[in-house]
């Protein structure tokens, strides 16, 4: 949703830009025509002249619209691009090591995540245990929720490191975090852990 928004605001800022740039290059309406020929009747050659070079200089003073006018367009197509393009792509695939804290203690888990950038599936491995699900990411914010209904929400603090809230139905509360493995094969299981049972 917010990159269509993006798309939406890119494509406003350009069509507006195009058209002022348009405008500005319009022919400035002229004076009052009728006025300009009685002054130039009932005045001299050099009265003639010099209310000349005065509309001249009143013409180089506005040319300079046009100027101003491609320079906010292009600071505005720049904040944009920013935007738009720049923006900071968060990507979730791979491994990842995982400290949730409920009130019955703390567990460290692994879990790789595949599929798509913005949505896929997942495999955790708890205790010995590999338990599915499937995950979102939408910029920074990400949400992976187990079969088993377990919710993971939280946010990107930078590209190898997450965290956020876990509920598990109906009323399990806590908080994780999680930072990206090195290995790209799914770590087991502290030893110490095993055998224990977790469905998350």
């Amino acid at each position: 949703m917010i990159k269509k928004q993006q798309k939406w605001i890119a494509l406003l800022v350009t069509v507006t830009f195009v058209w002022l740039l348009q405008v500005a290059t319009m022919p400035v309406a002229a004076a009052d025509t009728t006025e300009q020929i009685g002054s130039a009747s009932a005045e001299q050659g050099p009265g003639f002249i010099e209310g000349a070079g005065t509309g001249e200089a009143l013409a180089k003073k506005k040319s300079i619209l046009p100027y101003v006018l491609i320079g906010v367009g292009v600071a505005a197509v720049a904040a944009v691009l920013f935007l738009v393009v720049l923006k900071t792509s968060y990507d979730i695939r791979g491994n990842w090591n995982v400290n949730r804290i409920i009130d019955a203690g703390t567990i460290d888990f692994t879990v790789t995540f595949t599929g798509e950038k913005a949505s896929g599936a997942f495999e955790a491995n708890q205790f010995g245990n590999l338990l599915h699900g499937t995950y979102t990411v939408d910029g920074k914010n990400m949400e992976w929720i187990f079969e088993s209904g377990s919710k993971y929400t939280g946010t990107f603090t930078d590209k190898d490191a997450m965290g956020g809230s876990y509920l598990k139905p109906p009323a399990t509360t806590g908080t994780w975090t999680a930072t990206r493995a090195a290995s790209a094969a799914v770590q087991p299981a502290p030893q110490s852990l095993k055998g224990k049972q977790d469905s998350d």
